[in-house]
């Protein structure tokens, strides 16, 4: 005990970590929600439990709101036939005699720091806009003025999705959403043995308000590196294939988010880890998460720098240039540079033409019939030696052979060759890194869960294994390169080349 850290030096970070450790007590398989709910809070946003009644949503939000210091809590259950005034308060009679309209908000939801809604979707439109300006602006008209209201997080619930386009504007303003469902066969044993608990954390460990100031205010001058923003290009990939939408306004809350997390996490730069919000954030339906998550973790391995398509595209590109420079002929020229050609028997000539024998479409050798007077061919002739051989004027086909190039050519393609590898063997080296560090990275990232860590390594190592075999494909463009035939540049040894335009204008041709 003597090594313990007093309570009131614990750092924000440390804070916090001890408060998500906390709340979960006496909480069976909520350590998710617990997480999702601290966050929203601390980026000032607000959360959606989606799930059957009886699965801890109204204790969490409790919970939440013994997080900071002389917050005030405020709960209601909505049905069809709710009013604004269980809400937002009953009308002043006193106003009212002054001829004003005023609502008393003491103990209602314009005076709370934490509120907890059950069926947030049973609002009805004398509800809504009042609603919706409460949680996206902070601000509450009461009688003709708005005012500011102190709401740091609402914990919204439901049993059941909205329905009607009248709701999708409320479904918008909770960033972040969760599915409870209830305790798993492996926990019910535990559950039946549960003890209440009461969530009660030291003052010292709790979150003033100052805090939520200086968490917002701070983590916007958090860095958002390329390889953030590719990864976002993923998401939203995925959700145009899905055909989920994605408001442009969630798209830079989600932003925030991250920053909030990779802040409070320790760190000055967003990294892709900080993406485990995002499945979180961008889901409609909650049977969509999962090809959210499956994304997140395929594409952590993600670098801003290297992108694994574009290189993949290259390297293709680079073959197909190896393949058509092996596949150019030329035609072939003899010791004095004379143009060669292949005659009717096989051999090489310097002639162009020259009397061949005809031959019919089957490729048949003709000959003359003296007998009947007309030509016959091979097959019916019966090769009489009578017969004479009719014979014809023909071009000559030209013999051919591999091109071969100048050195300056050979060079050039190697050059940008080399710049794949290089890129390459970066990638490599980043994957690495990334692989050393991604232990020590989730254990001390307060918000990342460890039980994905398995998963993010194999989609490294994946991402690894792909990158080498690009890397050997880029060997073998190398090497074939290089194997190329060269012309002999001996032809240029007596030529005047002093200026570097002669020169690269003659090994061109």
């Amino acid at each position: 005990m003597k090594n313990q850290t007093p309570i009131s030096l614990l750092s924000r970070k440390e804070k916090i970590a001890s408060l998500i450790n906390e709340m979960n007590k006496g909480l069976l398989e909520r350590n998710e929600q617990v997480k999702l709910m601290l966050l929203a809070a601390l980026a000032g946003e607000h959360v959606l439990l989606i799930g059957p009644p009886g699965t801890a949503k109204s204790e969490l939000a409790k919970r939440l709101k013994s997080v900071f210091v002389e917050a005030s809590y405020f709960e209601r259950l909505l049905t069809r036939f709710s009013v604004p005034e269980e809400l937002f308060g009953p009308l002043s009679i006193k106003a009212l005699e002054e001829d004003s309209y005023k609502r008393l908000t003491s103990g209602y939801l314009p005076e709370a720091s934490v509120a907890f809604i059950d069926e947030i979707f049973k609002a009805n439109s004398a509800i809504l806009n009042s609603l919706l300006t409460l949680l996206n602006e902070r601000e509450f008209d009461n009688g003709n003025r708005r005012y500011k209201v102190p709401l740091i997080s609402v914990v919204a619930a439901s049993n059941e999705l909205p329905e009607g386009e009248d709701l999708s504007a409320l479904y918008d303003r909770f960033m972040l959403r969760s599915f409870v469902a209830p305790v798993s066969d492996d926990s019910f044993h535990s559950l039946l043995m549960l003890s209440d608990s009461v969530f009660n954390p030291e003052l010292e460990v709790r979150l003033r308000l100052d805090d939520l100031k200086e968490v917002q205010k701070l983590s916007e001058k958090v860095l958002l590196p390329s390889s953030v923003i590719e990864l976002c290009k993923v998401f939203r990939e995925h959700l145009q294939r899905e055909d989920i939408y994605v408001s442009d306004r969630r798209w830079r809350k989600v932003i925030k988010l991250m920053k909030v997390s990779a802040f409070t996490a320790g760190m000055n730069e967003v990294s892709n880890y900080d993406a485990w919000i995002l499945p979180h954030c961008l889901w409609n339906k909650p049977e969509e998460l999962k090809g959210l998550k499956d994304v997140y973790e395929q594409a952590v391995a993600i670098n801003g720098e290297f992108s694994h398509e574009r290189l993949t595209n290259l390297v293709s590109i680079w073959d197909n240039k190896l393949k058509a420079d092996k596949s150019q002929q030329r035609q072939k020229n003899d010791a004095k540079g004379r143009p060669l050609f292949i005659n009717d028997k096989g051999n090489e000539t310097i002639k162009a033409y020259g009397e061949v024998q005809k031959t019919d479409i089957s490729g048949n050798l003709i000959y003359w019939d003296k007998n009947n007077n007309k030509e016959t061919s091979e097959k019916t002739n019966r090769y009489r030696e009578s017969n004479d051989p009719v014979m014809i004027e023909a071009s000559f086909k030209a013999t051919t052979e591999p091109v071969h190039y100048s050195e300056f050519h050979i060079q050039g393609q190697l050059q940008e060759v080399r710049k794949l590898k290089n890129t390459a063997q970066s990638y490599i080296g980043a994957l690495n890194e990334q692989l050393k560090s991604a232990t020590s990275i989730f254990n001390d990232h307060i918000w990342l869960d460890k039980a994905l860590l398995p998963l993010v390594t194999a989609s490294l190592e994946n991402a690894r294994m792909h990158a080498q075999n690009l890397l050997s494909k880029i060997n073998k463009l190398e090497s074939g390169f290089s194997a190329l035939p060269r012309e002999d540049e001996s032809i240029y040894a007596n030529m005047d080349l002093t200026e570097d335009a002669a020169l690269e204008g003659e090994l061109c041709e």
